[in-house]
Protein backbone atom coordinates (compact mmCIF):
# COMPACT_ATOMS: atom_id res chain seq x y z
CA UNK A 1 0.00 0.00 0.00
CA UNK A 2 2.87 2.35 0.78
CA UNK A 3 4.36 1.77 -2.64
CA UNK A 4 1.15 2.61 -4.49
CA UNK A 5 0.61 5.64 -2.27
CA UNK A 6 3.94 6.93 -3.59
CA UNK A 7 2.61 7.01 -7.17
CA UNK A 8 1.85 10.56 -8.28
CA UNK A 9 0.39 11.94 -11.50
CA UNK A 10 2.62 13.98 -13.77
CA UNK A 11 1.68 17.40 -15.11
CA UNK A 12 0.67 18.08 -18.71
CA UNK A 13 3.57 18.30 -21.13
CA UNK A 14 6.08 16.75 -18.74
CA UNK A 15 8.02 13.53 -19.22
CA UNK A 16 6.84 10.22 -17.79
CA UNK A 17 9.89 9.77 -15.52
CA UNK A 18 10.30 11.58 -12.21
CA UNK A 19 12.47 11.36 -9.10
CA UNK A 20 11.73 13.00 -5.74
CA UNK A 21 14.49 12.21 -3.20
CA UNK A 22 14.34 13.01 0.50
CA UNK A 23 16.97 13.11 3.23
CA UNK A 24 16.31 13.14 6.96
CA UNK A 25 17.60 12.57 10.47
CA UNK A 26 15.85 10.57 13.16
CA UNK A 27 16.34 10.41 16.93
CA UNK A 28 14.67 8.04 19.37
CA UNK A 29 14.63 7.40 23.11
CA UNK A 30 13.23 4.04 24.25
CA UNK A 31 12.79 2.97 27.88
CA UNK A 32 13.07 -0.80 27.36
CA UNK A 33 14.00 -1.55 23.74
CA UNK A 34 14.90 -5.20 24.47
CA UNK A 35 11.49 -5.79 26.06
CA UNK A 36 13.37 -7.46 28.88
CA UNK A 37 11.85 -8.29 32.26
CA UNK A 38 15.20 -8.01 34.09
CA UNK A 39 18.25 -5.77 33.69
CA UNK A 40 16.25 -3.09 31.87
CA UNK A 41 18.26 -0.43 30.03
CA UNK A 42 17.03 2.60 28.11
CA UNK A 43 18.58 3.55 24.76
CA UNK A 44 18.96 6.77 22.78
CA UNK A 45 19.70 6.41 19.08
CA UNK A 46 20.27 8.63 16.05
CA UNK A 47 20.12 7.69 12.37
CA UNK A 48 20.24 9.09 8.85
CA UNK A 49 17.22 8.42 6.58
CA UNK A 50 17.50 8.20 2.77
CA UNK A 51 14.63 7.74 0.29
CA UNK A 52 14.92 7.99 -3.51
CA UNK A 53 11.63 7.07 -5.28
CA UNK A 54 11.87 6.83 -9.07
CA UNK A 55 8.52 6.82 -10.91
CA UNK A 56 7.29 6.17 -14.42
CA UNK A 57 3.74 7.26 -15.26
CA UNK A 58 2.07 6.51 -18.60
CA UNK A 59 -1.61 6.31 -19.58
CA UNK A 60 -2.10 2.64 -18.60
CA UNK A 61 1.15 1.75 -16.82
CA UNK A 62 2.76 3.07 -13.64
CA UNK A 63 6.13 1.94 -12.28
CA UNK A 64 7.93 2.69 -9.03
CA UNK A 65 11.48 1.81 -7.98
CA UNK A 66 12.27 2.96 -4.46
CA UNK A 67 15.64 2.52 -2.75
CA UNK A 68 15.49 3.61 0.91
CA UNK A 69 17.81 3.10 3.83
CA UNK A 70 18.63 3.97 7.43
CA UNK A 71 22.27 4.49 8.38
CA UNK A 72 23.57 4.36 11.95
CA UNK A 73 26.83 3.34 13.59
CA UNK A 74 25.19 1.52 16.53
CA UNK A 75 23.52 -1.84 17.08
CA UNK A 76 20.90 -2.99 19.54
CA UNK A 77 17.19 -3.61 19.98
CA UNK A 78 16.08 -0.03 19.46
CA UNK A 79 14.08 0.67 16.31
CA UNK A 80 17.06 2.81 15.27
CA UNK A 81 19.49 0.23 16.59
CA UNK A 82 20.72 -1.07 13.26
CA UNK A 83 20.95 -0.20 9.61
CA UNK A 84 18.36 -1.25 7.07
CA UNK A 85 18.44 -1.28 3.31
CA UNK A 86 15.30 -1.68 1.18
CA UNK A 87 14.84 -1.85 -2.57
CA UNK A 88 11.09 -1.75 -3.24
CA UNK A 89 9.41 -1.97 -6.61
CA UNK A 90 5.85 -1.78 -7.89
CA UNK A 91 4.02 -1.83 -11.19
CA UNK A 92 0.36 -1.03 -11.90
CA UNK A 93 -1.47 -1.72 -15.17
CA UNK A 94 -5.03 -0.58 -15.75
CA UNK A 95 -7.40 -0.60 -18.73
CA UNK A 96 -11.17 -0.74 -19.18
CA UNK A 97 -11.57 -4.37 -18.04
CA UNK A 98 -8.32 -5.47 -16.39
CA UNK A 99 -6.22 -4.25 -13.48
CA UNK A 100 -2.94 -5.91 -12.56
CA UNK A 101 -0.27 -5.03 -10.00
CA UNK A 102 3.12 -6.39 -9.00
CA UNK A 103 5.15 -5.61 -5.87
CA UNK A 104 8.73 -6.66 -5.11
CA UNK A 105 11.01 -6.17 -2.13
CA UNK A 106 14.59 -6.97 -1.24
CA UNK A 107 15.34 -5.83 2.29
CA UNK A 108 17.47 -6.14 5.40
CA UNK A 109 15.44 -5.01 8.40
CA UNK A 110 16.51 -3.80 11.80
CA UNK A 111 16.85 -5.90 14.92
CA UNK A 112 13.71 -7.63 16.12
CA UNK A 113 11.66 -6.10 18.93
CA UNK A 114 9.71 -9.15 19.95
CA UNK A 115 12.73 -11.30 20.77
CA UNK A 116 13.81 -8.90 23.50
CA UNK A 117 12.17 -10.86 26.28
CA UNK A 118 13.35 -14.20 24.96
CA UNK A 119 17.06 -13.89 24.24
CA UNK A 120 19.49 -11.62 26.08
CA UNK A 121 21.67 -10.67 23.13
CA UNK A 122 22.04 -7.83 20.69
CA UNK A 123 19.20 -7.84 18.22
CA UNK A 124 19.75 -9.40 14.82
CA UNK A 125 18.67 -8.61 11.29
CA UNK A 126 16.19 -10.27 8.96
CA UNK A 127 16.85 -10.59 5.21
CA UNK A 128 13.72 -10.69 3.07
CA UNK A 129 13.02 -11.21 -0.62
CA UNK A 130 9.40 -11.14 -1.74
CA UNK A 131 7.22 -10.91 -4.84
CA UNK A 132 3.44 -10.50 -4.86
CA UNK A 133 0.92 -9.78 -7.56
CA UNK A 134 -2.77 -9.64 -8.31
CA UNK A 135 -4.98 -9.48 -11.39
CA UNK A 136 -8.63 -8.42 -11.55
CA UNK A 137 -10.90 -8.74 -14.54
CA UNK A 138 -14.39 -7.27 -14.86
CA UNK A 139 -16.27 -10.18 -16.44
CA UNK A 140 -19.59 -8.30 -16.56
CA UNK A 141 -20.94 -5.15 -14.97
CA UNK A 142 -21.66 -7.18 -11.82
CA UNK A 143 -19.00 -9.92 -11.81
CA UNK A 144 -15.29 -9.59 -11.03
CA UNK A 145 -12.65 -12.32 -10.91
CA UNK A 146 -9.38 -11.76 -9.05
CA UNK A 147 -6.26 -13.87 -8.68
CA UNK A 148 -3.68 -13.14 -5.95
CA UNK A 149 -0.32 -14.78 -5.35
CA UNK A 150 2.80 -14.09 -3.30
CA UNK A 151 6.21 -15.60 -2.64
CA UNK A 152 8.53 -14.75 0.26
CA UNK A 153 11.90 -15.98 1.52
CA UNK A 154 13.23 -14.91 4.92
CA UNK A 155 16.61 -15.53 6.51
CA UNK A 156 17.54 -14.52 10.08
CA UNK A 157 21.06 -13.33 10.81
CA UNK A 158 20.95 -14.80 14.31
CA UNK A 159 23.93 -16.05 16.31
CA UNK A 160 24.38 -19.82 16.49
CA UNK A 161 23.83 -19.70 20.25
CA UNK A 162 20.30 -18.26 19.80
CA UNK A 163 18.77 -20.70 17.30
CA UNK A 164 15.27 -19.32 17.99
CA UNK A 165 13.85 -18.83 14.50
CA UNK A 166 13.95 -20.85 11.31
CA UNK A 167 14.73 -19.51 7.85
CA UNK A 168 11.73 -20.14 5.64
CA UNK A 169 9.98 -19.61 2.34
CA UNK A 170 6.25 -19.10 1.92
CA UNK A 171 4.08 -19.35 -1.18
CA UNK A 172 0.38 -18.49 -1.29
CA UNK A 173 -2.19 -18.11 -4.06
CA UNK A 174 -5.94 -18.04 -4.50
CA UNK A 175 -8.91 -16.67 -6.46
CA UNK A 176 -11.68 -14.28 -5.43
CA UNK A 177 -15.05 -14.06 -7.15
CA UNK A 178 -17.11 -10.92 -6.46
CA UNK A 179 -20.74 -10.35 -7.45
CA UNK A 180 -22.43 -6.98 -7.02
CA UNK A 181 -25.91 -7.56 -5.61
CA UNK A 182 -26.67 -3.85 -5.82
CA UNK A 183 -24.87 -0.51 -5.88
CA UNK A 184 -24.15 -0.86 -2.15
CA UNK A 185 -23.81 -4.62 -1.57
CA UNK A 186 -21.23 -7.07 -2.93
CA UNK A 187 -20.94 -10.78 -2.24
CA UNK A 188 -17.54 -12.53 -2.43
CA UNK A 189 -16.17 -16.07 -2.48
CA UNK A 190 -12.48 -16.39 -1.51
CA UNK A 191 -10.08 -19.32 -1.55
CA UNK A 192 -6.39 -19.51 -0.58
CA UNK A 193 -3.68 -22.16 -0.62
CA UNK A 194 -0.45 -21.69 1.35
CA UNK A 195 2.82 -23.63 1.42
CA UNK A 196 5.28 -22.82 4.26
CA UNK A 197 8.61 -24.64 4.52
CA UNK A 198 11.80 -24.15 6.53
CA UNK A 199 14.83 -23.75 4.26
CA UNK A 200 16.51 -26.64 6.08
CA UNK A 201 13.64 -28.89 4.94
CA UNK A 202 12.92 -30.02 8.51
CA UNK A 203 9.40 -28.62 8.87
CA UNK A 204 6.57 -27.78 6.51
CA UNK A 205 2.98 -26.51 6.67
CA UNK A 206 0.37 -26.63 3.93
CA UNK A 207 -2.93 -24.83 4.41
CA UNK A 208 -6.19 -24.28 2.56
CA UNK A 209 -9.08 -22.03 3.44
CA UNK A 210 -12.40 -21.09 1.87
CA UNK A 211 -14.34 -18.01 2.92
CA UNK A 212 -17.54 -16.16 2.05
CA UNK A 213 -17.35 -12.37 2.16
CA UNK A 214 -19.75 -9.43 2.12
CA UNK A 215 -19.04 -5.75 1.42
CA UNK A 216 -21.56 -3.04 2.29
CA UNK A 217 -21.24 0.66 1.40
CA UNK A 218 -22.86 2.18 4.47
CA UNK A 219 -22.58 5.73 3.12
CA UNK A 220 -20.34 7.83 0.90
CA UNK A 221 -17.67 7.74 3.61
CA UNK A 222 -18.22 4.44 5.47
CA UNK A 223 -17.58 0.89 4.18
CA UNK A 224 -18.09 -2.43 5.98
CA UNK A 225 -16.22 -5.56 4.81
CA UNK A 226 -16.55 -9.05 6.31
CA UNK A 227 -15.50 -12.60 5.46
CA UNK A 228 -15.53 -15.89 7.33
CA UNK A 229 -14.79 -19.50 6.55
CA UNK A 230 -12.92 -22.68 7.34
CA UNK A 231 -9.19 -23.40 7.30
CA UNK A 232 -7.20 -26.63 7.51
CA UNK A 233 -3.44 -27.03 7.80
CA UNK A 234 -1.15 -30.07 7.80
CA UNK A 235 2.17 -29.80 9.67
CA UNK A 236 5.01 -32.14 8.74
CA UNK A 237 8.35 -32.69 10.51
CA UNK A 238 11.28 -34.72 9.11
CA UNK A 239 13.65 -36.11 11.75
CA UNK A 240 15.98 -39.06 12.29
CA UNK A 241 16.15 -41.67 15.03
CA UNK A 242 19.29 -43.46 16.13
CA UNK A 243 18.73 -47.20 16.31
CA UNK A 244 21.90 -48.99 17.48
CA UNK A 245 24.10 -46.60 15.55
CA UNK A 246 21.97 -46.45 12.41
CA UNK A 247 20.02 -43.32 11.50
CA UNK A 248 16.54 -43.85 10.13
CA UNK A 249 14.42 -41.02 8.67
CA UNK A 250 11.10 -40.41 10.41
CA UNK A 251 8.23 -38.24 9.23
CA UNK A 252 5.62 -36.98 11.69
CA UNK A 253 2.38 -35.33 10.65
CA UNK A 254 -0.33 -33.47 12.53
CA UNK A 255 -3.31 -31.51 11.26
CA UNK A 256 -5.33 -28.67 12.70
CA UNK A 257 -8.47 -26.96 11.50
CA UNK A 258 -10.73 -24.13 12.55
CA UNK A 259 -12.42 -20.92 11.54
CA UNK A 260 -10.74 -17.95 9.91
CA UNK A 261 -12.38 -14.55 9.53
CA UNK A 262 -11.89 -10.85 9.00
CA UNK A 263 -14.13 -7.84 9.55
CA UNK A 264 -13.27 -4.21 8.92
CA UNK A 265 -14.95 -0.83 8.84
CA UNK A 266 -13.39 2.20 7.18
CA UNK A 267 -14.22 5.88 6.89
CA UNK A 268 -12.61 8.07 4.25
CA UNK A 269 -13.23 11.78 4.69
CA UNK A 270 -11.55 15.00 3.64
CA UNK A 271 -10.20 15.62 7.14
CA UNK A 272 -10.91 12.54 9.24
CA UNK A 273 -10.16 8.98 8.16
CA UNK A 274 -10.67 5.88 10.30
CA UNK A 275 -10.26 2.12 9.99
CA UNK A 276 -10.85 -0.74 12.40
CA UNK A 277 -10.50 -4.49 11.90
CA UNK A 278 -10.52 -7.87 13.60
CA UNK A 279 -9.17 -11.06 12.00
CA UNK A 280 -7.97 -14.60 12.55
CA UNK A 281 -5.54 -16.18 10.09
CA UNK A 282 -2.57 -18.52 9.70
CA UNK A 283 0.58 -16.48 9.08
CA UNK A 284 4.28 -17.20 8.37
CA UNK A 285 6.40 -15.98 11.28
CA UNK A 286 9.78 -17.71 11.37
CA UNK A 287 8.68 -20.44 13.76
CA UNK A 288 8.54 -24.09 12.77
CA UNK A 289 5.03 -23.98 11.35
CA UNK A 290 2.40 -21.39 10.48
CA UNK A 291 1.31 -19.23 13.40
CA UNK A 292 -2.35 -18.74 14.29
CA UNK A 293 -2.87 -15.03 14.84
CA UNK A 294 -5.84 -13.06 16.18
CA UNK A 295 -5.47 -9.37 15.32
CA UNK A 296 -7.41 -6.31 16.52
CA UNK A 297 -6.47 -2.98 14.94
CA UNK A 298 -7.73 0.61 14.88
CA UNK A 299 -6.22 3.70 13.29
CA UNK A 300 -7.26 7.27 12.55
CA UNK A 301 -5.78 10.32 10.84
CA UNK A 302 -6.94 13.91 11.15
CA UNK A 303 -5.82 16.68 8.79
CA UNK A 304 -6.19 19.92 10.72
CA UNK A 305 -4.68 22.18 8.07
CA UNK A 306 -2.20 22.20 5.20
CA UNK A 307 0.61 22.23 7.77
CA UNK A 308 -0.67 19.99 10.57
CA UNK A 309 -1.97 16.42 10.62
CA UNK A 310 -2.27 13.87 13.43
CA UNK A 311 -2.39 10.10 13.61
CA UNK A 312 -3.39 7.40 16.07
CA UNK A 313 -3.10 3.63 15.86
CA UNK A 314 -3.55 0.73 18.25
CA UNK A 315 -3.02 -2.94 17.57
CA UNK A 316 -3.39 -6.08 19.65
CA UNK A 317 -1.96 -9.34 18.33
CA UNK A 318 -2.50 -12.74 19.93
CA UNK A 319 -0.20 -15.34 18.38
CA UNK A 320 0.13 -19.06 18.99
CA UNK A 321 3.59 -20.04 17.76
CA UNK A 322 5.03 -23.58 17.62
CA UNK A 323 7.89 -24.13 20.03
CA UNK A 324 11.41 -24.25 18.56
CA UNK A 325 14.15 -25.92 20.59
CA UNK A 326 17.66 -27.24 19.86
CA UNK A 327 17.21 -26.81 16.13
CA UNK A 328 14.29 -29.26 15.99
CA UNK A 329 10.56 -29.16 16.47
CA UNK A 330 8.26 -31.61 18.20
CA UNK A 331 4.69 -31.52 17.00
CA UNK A 332 3.17 -32.21 20.40
CA UNK A 333 5.19 -29.82 22.57
CA UNK A 334 3.52 -26.85 24.21
CA UNK A 335 3.10 -23.87 21.92
CA UNK A 336 4.46 -20.42 22.72
CA UNK A 337 1.66 -17.91 23.29
CA UNK A 338 2.52 -14.24 22.69
CA UNK A 339 0.39 -11.12 23.10
CA UNK A 340 1.62 -7.84 21.61
CA UNK A 341 0.03 -4.42 22.14
CA UNK A 342 1.25 -1.40 20.21
CA UNK A 343 -0.24 2.10 20.71
CA UNK A 344 1.08 5.01 18.65
CA UNK A 345 0.41 8.77 18.56
CA UNK A 346 1.93 10.98 15.85
CA UNK A 347 1.96 14.69 14.99
CA UNK A 348 3.34 15.95 11.67
CA UNK A 349 4.22 19.56 10.98
CA UNK A 350 4.75 20.45 7.32
CA UNK A 351 6.95 23.43 7.97
CA UNK A 352 7.35 24.22 4.26
CA UNK A 353 6.55 22.22 1.11
CA UNK A 354 10.08 20.75 1.41
CA UNK A 355 10.61 20.48 5.20
CA UNK A 356 8.61 18.39 7.67
CA UNK A 357 8.99 17.48 11.36
CA UNK A 358 7.28 14.44 12.89
CA UNK A 359 6.90 13.58 16.58
CA UNK A 360 5.83 10.03 17.48
CA UNK A 361 5.11 8.51 20.89
CA UNK A 362 4.49 4.80 21.10
CA UNK A 363 4.10 2.10 23.73
CA UNK A 364 4.77 -1.58 23.11
CA UNK A 365 3.86 -4.29 25.58
CA UNK A 366 4.35 -8.03 25.33
CA UNK A 367 3.09 -11.06 27.21
CA UNK A 368 4.51 -14.45 26.45
CA UNK A 369 4.44 -17.93 27.93
CA UNK A 370 5.61 -20.37 29.15
CA UNK A 371 6.55 -19.15 31.74
CA UNK A 372 4.18 -16.14 31.96
CA UNK A 373 6.09 -12.86 31.50
CA UNK A 374 4.81 -9.33 30.89
CA UNK A 375 7.04 -6.44 29.73
CA UNK A 376 6.57 -3.05 28.10
CA UNK A 377 8.49 -0.16 26.57
CA UNK A 378 7.77 3.52 25.78
CA UNK A 379 9.51 5.34 22.96
CA UNK A 380 9.68 8.93 21.69
CA UNK A 381 10.84 9.56 18.13
CA UNK A 382 11.56 12.78 16.19
CA UNK A 383 12.12 12.86 12.41
CA UNK A 384 13.29 15.90 10.45
CA UNK A 385 13.00 15.33 6.71
CA UNK A 386 14.00 17.49 3.74
CA UNK A 387 12.20 16.59 0.52
CA UNK A 388 13.87 17.86 -2.64
CA UNK A 389 11.97 19.19 -5.62
CA UNK A 390 10.73 16.62 -8.07
CA UNK A 391 12.74 16.31 -11.25
CA UNK A 392 10.83 15.10 -14.31
CA UNK A 393 12.25 13.97 -17.62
Amino acid sequence: MGLFAAFAARGDGEGPWSVEPSLGVSAEHTTNPRLANTDVHAETREALLIDVPLRYDADELELLLRPNARVTDKTGYSALGSNYEHLDGAALFNDERDTASLQTEVARDSSLYYLGGVVDQAGFARDTASVSGDWTRSVTERDQLSLDSSWQRVRYDQPASANLLVDYRYLSAGPTLAYALSERNTLKLLGTYGDYESLSGTTKSTSENLQVGFVRLLSEAWTLSTSAGYSRSVNTEHTEIDYFGYLFPVTQKASQSGTVYTASVTRQGERLSFSGSVSRALQPTGFAFLSRQDSYNASATYVRSERWDFGFSAGLLKAINPQVASGGVALNTQDVANHYLNVRLAANWHWTPQWSISLTVNEISQQYAPPPVSVDSVGVNIDVVRKFLRSQF
